[in-house]
């Protein structure tokens, strides 16, 4: 696949640090659960910050590792939330699979197709022939989530993964949250057919940069992530040489945040959408402590403690992040107490209750 050119982070103090997130990337990547929706809910201020997006002449382009939804019908539940969308501006798991397919075989290659429909029209787009069991002599698998999914689906893919036939796994989310709580997702599926075969797949999805490369080619750059999982949206960025853009309104909290490796930190945190049009105040500081707009950290013995706002919550979580990570990575203790955190939990309980 196409390698996508390395962004250069934006550098404290550097020429863009005073200019709103907006102002400095021309192709904005989304994640969809927990930043643009939560199931069949918009999330607050998510459907006027995207138009706003759009407005200026921002593309957007939805990234999402669910294999289960064609573009057509993620563009259409965008649509019904409020965000127009066309499917040329959606990129899934299942797509990047079959493209990654199609630069493997020759084209009208058989492909036994695990999942639902939206993987069987994604590797038509790309020219190969779905089939549903290894007696169709297929010349690789695609592996990919979907209700249907059944034993026998698992059984044909495991017959053919053991042949050493070539196996790309649309992604490798262990779980996925219905209705009814959190049920299994296409990574528990695939581990299955490992424990049959002992194999493992290539893997399209986030964080995988293979999914990154292909949705960049869908606007120019600079491009940026704007996600609320560490794990996908924030490490595949860096894997792909992109910025990131944390939004608190997801999965991700501030206890996660503290504790994130460095693979696992973005480049901005925002407190919902409406952060992309602001600048967000530089982090000044030293060893004892450090600056945000209103927030301001310090050290007392092994603890940092924060105090300050009530400005934007999100430079608070910047300021003590900053503190703690520099830090950590010093190998110097670094304890946040409980009276910290609680001043950056209100608003995220809030958003999360949205």
């Amino acid at each position: 696949m196409t390698r996508v050119e390395p962004v250069t982070p934006v550098e404290p103090g550097g020429r863009d640090a005073d200019r709103p997130l907006v102002e400095r990337y021309r192709t904005m990547l989304f994640d969809l659960d927990g930043v643009v929706y939560r199931g069949a809910v918009a999330v607050d201020h998510a459907a006027p910050a995207l138009a706003d997006l759009a407005r200026r002449g921002r593309d957007r382009i939805f990234v999402t590792n669910n294999p289960a939804r064609t573009p057509s019908e993620v563009a259409a539940l965008l649509d019904r939330l409020g965000v127009p969308a066309s499917a040329a501006s959606v990129v899934t798991s299942a797509q990047v699979a079959a493209a990654m397919t199609a630069a493997t075989v020759p084209p009208g290659s058989r492909v036994l197709a695990v999942g639902g429909a939206a993987v069987l029209a994604a590797l038509r787009q790309e020219g190969l022939t779905p089939v549903r069991t290894a007696a169709d002599d297929p010349v690789a698998v695609v592996q990919g989530s979907a209700p249907e999914v059944d034993w026998r689906q698992l059984a044909e893919a495991s017959y053919a993964v053991a042949w050493g036939l070539p196996w790309i796994a649309t992604n490798l989310d262990l779980a996925v949250p219905r209705e009814g709580g959190m049920a299994p997702g296409n990574g528990a599926l695939v581990h299955a057919v490992t424990l049959a075969t002992g194999r493992v797949p290539l893997v399209a999805g986030k964080p995988e940069p293979a999914i990154f490369e292909y949705a960049c080619r869908r606007g120019p750059g600079p491009h940026v992530m704007v996600g609320d999982g560490l794990a996908t949206d924030v490490e595949g960025a860096h894997r792909s040489g992109l910025d990131s853009v944390l939004v608190l309104t997801g999965v991700t909290g501030v206890d996660d945040l503290l504790d994130a490796p460095p693979a696992h930190r973005p480049t901005h945190v925002v407190t919902d959408l409406r952060g992309l049009f602001r600048a967000p105040p530089p982090i000044r500081g030293s060893d004892d402590g450090h600056t945000c707009g209103p927030w301001h950290t310090r050290r007392e013995g092994n603890e940092i403690v924060l105090a300050g706002g009530p400005g934007d919550r999100a430079d608070g979580v910047r300021v003590l992040c900053q503190t703690v990570w520099a830090a950590r990575d010093e190998g110097r203790p670094a304890v946040v107490g409980a009276r910290s955190r609680d001043l950056l939990r209100p608003r995220q309980r809030e958003s999360l209750r949205r």
